[in-house]
């Protein structure tokens, strides 16, 4: 369910919202993450840059790179970053399955609230592996399969037994769960 029309000013409004960060704060997650304050950060579906941009202010020595299909989500990603004075992000417009950077150059890929909009997740999850480095870590943060009042219905969402054979079809080890988040789940592998 790639969308390709997705720029409305209502769905950017929800995604700028700081409504979210009362079920989905992404300090959380970094603090069960624990990356390492120079790593590089690979944000798929990164949109306005509701991960990537606290991501860059906690850690102003990591790399990060914003990806997104949508080319005007990466030009508003490319605003805030730099209305913020962050110079450690860039935007990327990828493919729905392809990001255009070296073999092995992250040390974290993070897709978060994506994973239940993917046509072909086996496809980005090679991607994931790819990008990362020898030691690296993919982590899924998607909506909870179940109704929650959040969640997306029934047939958008991905129950976690799914998620994790597919991250083990694309050779990730140590797959764990996270129980970080009343509506999501949290899963990380390494590569």
């Amino acid at each position: 369910m790639v969308d390709y029309l997705g720029m409305d000013s209502a769905r950017i409004e929800r995604l700028r919202s700081p409504e979210r960060l009362e079920y989905f704060d992404p300090d959380r997650f970094w603090d069960t993450v624990k990356p390492k304050s120079d790593c590089t950060l690979i944000d798929i579906g990164a949109g306005v840059g509701f991960i990537a941009l606290p991501f860059a202010k906690r850690y102003p020595l990591a790399k990060i790179y914003g990806c997104d299909i949508l080319d005007g989500m990466i030009d508003l990603l490319r605003e805030d970053a730099a209305t913020q004075g962050l110079d450690n992000v860039e935007g990327i417009v990828m493919t729905p399955n392809s990001i255009d950077l070296m073999d092995g150059v992250a040390d974290v890929v993070v897709m978060a609230q994506l994973h239940h909009e993917l046509d072909t997740p086996e496809l980005l999850l090679a991607e994931c592996k790819r990008l990362l480095a020898a030691d690296g870590t993919v982590a899924i943060i998607d909506w909870k399969d179940e109704e929650n009042g959040k969640s997306p219905p029934v047939g958008r969402r991905v129950p976690e037994a799914v998620m994790r054979t597919q991250l083990t079809a694309n050779g990730f080890l140590n797959i764990e769960s996270h129980n970080l988040y009343e509506f999501h789940t949290v899963l990380t592998g390494q590569a």
